[in-house]
């Protein structure tokens, strides 16, 4: 059999590695954040993810932390601010209670099973947790121009959580200094991303497993010299 150099071992390696990564991804990368072209993303871009260790676990239910972000540095809608946002990971949430955001959580009205259109949160969008600012409180809408968070814990019947791509939602509406709506209403599907300490996927693993073999193989060389 003809020796392969140290070169030629690590060219088949990373050969091989590609093919498993298409082998494990079928070809193509998983969804990405959405924007800023999308719809009604109105050049923002817009992250959903959850951490895959459970807040609180039940009998028939799990507590996820979930972080909804926007990159609005590129917002080109006419707004100055966003006053409500939803979100949706599931069809079956419990209950659900904001622990992050912009400005402060007591800047913040968070109601569960509730939606997100024209005015604001409404009755008609269940399964939705929506977040609106207390505008008769005085408080501000989050400013746009940087990027702006917020955190709930929600609670789902185990086994519902939508990770497919593009399975989740979210909304947004981005108002003008006065509170009025501006622009097309943010409503876009989008693919729930973990976050945190996560497994990595089996093309990972094959990608570190290769690269751990050469490392070793040119040390074996490396010590009959």
């Amino acid at each position: 059999m003809r020796a392969v150099g140290s070169a030629g071992l690590l060219t088949r390696l990373a050969a091989l590695a590609a093919l498993g990564l298409g082998l494990f991804t079928g070809g193509s990368a998983s969804a990405a954040p959405i924007g800023p072209d999308c719809g009604t993303c109105q050049g923002s871009i817009y992250t959903l993810q959850y951490n895959p260790t459970p807040v609180a676990t039940t009998a028939t239910t799990q507590t996820f932390r979930i972080t909804f972000t926007i990159d609005t540095s590129g917002y080109d809608g006419g707004g100055t601010g966003i006053d409500t946002v939803a979100v949706k990971i599931s069809d079956a949430l419990v209950s659900g209670s904001l622990v992050a955001a912009p400005l402060g959580v007591d800047n913040w009205y968070n109601f569960v099973n509730q939606g997100l259109n024209a005015g604001g949160c409404s009755s008609g969008g269940s399964g939705y947790d929506c977040t609106r600012i207390k505008v008769l409180l005085g408080a501000e809408p989050a400013p746009v121009g940087g990027t702006l968070t917020w955190q709930w814990d929600l609670e789902i019947a185990t086994g519902d959580l939508f990770t497919g791509p593009f399975e989740a939602s979210v909304k947004a509406r981005y108002v003008d200094d006065d509170g009025a709506k501006v622009g097309a209403l943010v409503s876009e599907g989008i693919t729930l991303q973990p976050s945190g300490n996560v497994v990595p996927e089996p093309a990972s693993a094959a990608l570190t497993g290769l690269g751990l073999v050469a490392v070793g193989m040119r040390r074996r060389r490396a010590r009959r010299r």
